[in-house]
């Protein structure tokens, strides 16, 4: 209220010029006081929605409303608003955005951003790779497109039958942490039942399950 009082403040019409002046000047500082102060109390009220659509004005051609905007920005913090939900808000979009055109798909079924990153990584990191797709592309239910563009390259680049899916690519590195996702648990309750049988039967025991036979007596 006295904020207000302040920029309310009535001049004397008897007051001289001078004063009439630097009354016109205090009335004024007060009410850019007020303007920034209630800028400052709506956007501390809600920073999420209003920091968004006012940050803008950091960004004026206008060099005094530039400065005016910092000076909002200063006292909001100096009001000790805390902006990690709208950080933490920003990152989530982001985040969500670079998944969307990670896992974007064309007309035909093509994926151009995951082939193209296929194409320019490393196969040092091929590994990395390999995890990073498969669980965005399963977590939008969009892993049979993966799988299939991924595997139709692959036969694409073969030289025979007898190479496909046996050398170090990334379609293998793929396919290789699916199984261990999931096929691990289908393989454990598979086999679980048959190893168990053999290691705690006694018939078993002294029985050689090695392929290679100069290894029986070693």
């Amino acid at each position: 209220m006295n904020l207000l009082n302040d920029c309310s403040e009535v001049e004397d019409d008897g007051q001289p010029v001078v004063g009439r002046k630097r009354g016109m000047s205090r009335r004024l500082a007060s009410l850019r006081h007020c303007t920034v102060l209630a800028m400052s109390n709506l956007l501390n009220a809600n920073v999420d929605s209003g920091l968004l659509h006012s940050i803008g004005l950091g960004y004026h051609k206008d060099l005094q409303t530039r400065a005016t905007f910092m000076e909002v920005l200063t006292k909001i913090l100096q009001q000790g608003t805390e902006f990690d939900t709208l950080a933490e808000t920003v990152l989530a979009d982001r985040f969500e955005r670079l998944v969307e055109l990670v896992t974007m798909m064309g007309d035909q079924g093509e994926l151009p951003i995951s082939m193209a990153l296929a194409n320019v990584v490393p196969g040092s990191q091929w590994d990395e790779l390999a995890r990073v797709l498969v669980t965005l592309f399963d977590s939008r239910h969009l892993l049979y497109q993966l799988l299939w563009n991924m595997f139709s390259k692959e036969v694409e680049l073969a030289d025979s039958m007898q190479t496909l899916f046996r050398g170090n690519s990334l379609a293998n590195k793929i396919i290789t942490f699916c199984f261990k996702v999931y096929g691990a648990a289908y393989l454990q309750k598979l086999l679980e039942p048959l190893l168990k049988g053999v290691v705690t039967t006694p018939e078993w025991h002294n029985i050689s399950f090695e392929v290679d036979t100069t290894r029986w007596n070693a």
